[in-house]
């Protein structure tokens, strides 16, 4: 019996993840959630763009994109937001937008590399143990 109340709850678990979209499907944010990082820089530049997964985990919180540190912009779940810098290594970030029932969480940062006149796509996902950010990987 134990071993079926596992089972099952594991599955229950595994289902429990948010699920990876095609950037083409994923909606744009909406303008006035997009904070810095908008406009083409002089000299070598780029754009990343940070897909959202979708999915019922945190579907009702926010997260913030940060740029060094800087807030770039509030993603929604199956959203997609794209952001203009300069070419070179940069710390990208992702955290709760901190209201409500999503607060307290720690913002969660990797490091990127802007490739002058090279889109680079990155996924926030999520499970039962947080929000991730993280290169994005073509999963169709």
């Amino acid at each position: 019996m134990r071993i079926l109340i596992g089972a099952l709850a594991v599955a229950f678990l595994a289902g429990c993840a948010s699920s990876p979209i095609p950037v083409s499907q994923a909606k744009p944010v909406p303008s006035d959630e997009l904070y810095a990082f908008q406009s083409k820089p002089a000299g070598e530049s780029s754009v990343i763009t940070v897909v959202r997964d979708s999915g019922m985990v945190g579907s009702g919180c926010d997260i913030v994109v940060y740029v060094d540190g800087r807030k770039a912009g509030k993603i929604g779940t199956s959203q997609r937001a794209s952001f203009y810098l300069p070419a070179g290594n940069i710390n990208l970030g992702a955290g709760l937008a901190g209201s409500g029932l999503c607060a307290g969480a720690a913002i969660r940062t990797i490091s990127a590399s802007v490739q002058a006149n090279k889109e680079s796509l990155y996924r926030i996902s999520g499970d039962m143990s947080g929000f991730y950010i993280g290169p994005y990987v073509d999963y169709n």
